[in-house]
């Protein structure tokens, strides 16, 4: 259930308190600069906008010691480590880039198709109002086929991104990550129906905080610390999730090892 995947989130954050704080501090410098940079003049914004993204691809690569913490049976935040950190994080960019610019491409082409704006399924889960405001005034039948082949779209390519990125954190290799037939046999192994069910938990979860972080509504810096809390649960969930789905995949492959022993 999505709200076992938040309590256990929220324990495994918690459970390291000095991890939490820092990883805390450096969403909301990210946060900063990129505000800052956005009112300043080009020297600003090129100086400041640079530092939000080398901090942006650090933070993905500590995502990416939490998958590999959860695949080995980690119970809270794992200790930082630059070099571990950056690395993770340059190989996750990229494979990151390599299947956004897929989805997209497939995106934009269906939606040139249908004639209607691009659809990204954790913004549309995220801004429900504003989705159906979107497509209202549009062909009813060819908006639910749209979407229904969209997110479908976007169902395969998130698959194999995770698998991608849980592969990524196990091994650290760039290019066994992104291993096509290696990747479906995980998935086979893990069965289709099953990871589906467990994604579509994780996506749940996350429109369940994004609800909260807009519909929480505080007085000033408590609002912003509340989304910044909000914002790193969000975060700390996807990789969390996709470590979990990974270890279940090991150990049914172990178990099949032992049993062919």
């Amino acid at each position: 259930m999505p709200l076992k995947r938040l309590k256990y989130t929220v324990d495994y954050c918690r459970a390291n308190p000095i991890g939490f704080l820092i990883i805390l501090i450096l969403i909301g410098s990210i946060n900063f600069m990129n505000s800052y940079a956005y009112s300043h003049t080009i020297k600003y914004k090129l100086i400041f906008y640079t530092l939000a993204f080398l901090t942006t691809i650090f933070i993905y690569g500590y995502g990416l010691a939490i998958t590999k913490d959860t695949i080995r049976n980690g119970e809270k935040l794992p200790i930082i480590k630059l070099k571990q950190c950056t690395i993770f994080g340059i190989k996750s960019y990229i494979l990151i880039t390599i299947y956004t610019l897929i989805e997209g491409f497939l995106l934009y082409d269906l939606s040139t198709r249908f004639y209607l704006p691009e659809f990204h399924l954790k913004f549309a889960l995220s801004h429900l109002i504003e989705t159906l405001e979107l497509y209202y005034w549009h062909n009813p039948i060819s908006t639910i086929e749209f979407i229904v082949v969209s997110i479908m779209v976007t169902y395969i390519v998130a698959f194999f991104m995770e698998i991608s990125l849980a592969r990524l954190a196990d091994g650290g290799r760039l290019l066994g990550a992104i291993n096509i037939l290696s990747i479906k046999r995980c998935i086979d192994t893990i069965g289709w129906r099953h990871y589906t069910a467990d994604y579509t938990k994780i996506m749940l979860s996350i429109a369940i905080l994004a609800y909260l972080q807009y519909g929480i509504d505080m007085v000033g810096f408590f609002n912003e610390i509340l989304d910044l809390i909000i914002g790193l649960l969000i975060f700390a969930i996807e990789f969390i999730g996709i470590g979990k789905i990974y270890q279940e995949y090991k150990n049914k492959k172990d178990k099949k090892f032992i049993e062919i022993d």
